[in-house]
């Protein structure tokens, strides 16, 4: 019997790309880790998950825009 090996499907994303990917979704977790005690104070009905989102949002938003 031998055993299968998984192999992820990436289409279309070289490990590069896939690399800088991880390492800003990490960069947004930590961000939002240290900036969530502050806004939870202003707004505690905002759970983690959704100011994660939030800046996550942002920094999509940001990266969108057209560099001069």
């Amino acid at each position: 019997m031998t055993s299968k090996q998984y192999h992820p499907i990436t289409l279309g994303v070289s490990d590069a790309e896939r690399e800088r990917e991880v390492q800003l979704e990490i960069e947004n977790f930590l961000r939002a880790l240290d900036s969530y005690p502050d806004r939870f104070a202003r707004e505690p009905h905002l759970s983690f998950e959704q100011h994660l989102f939030s800046i996550a949002t942002e920094d999509q938003m940001f990266s969108d825009q057209p560099r001069h």
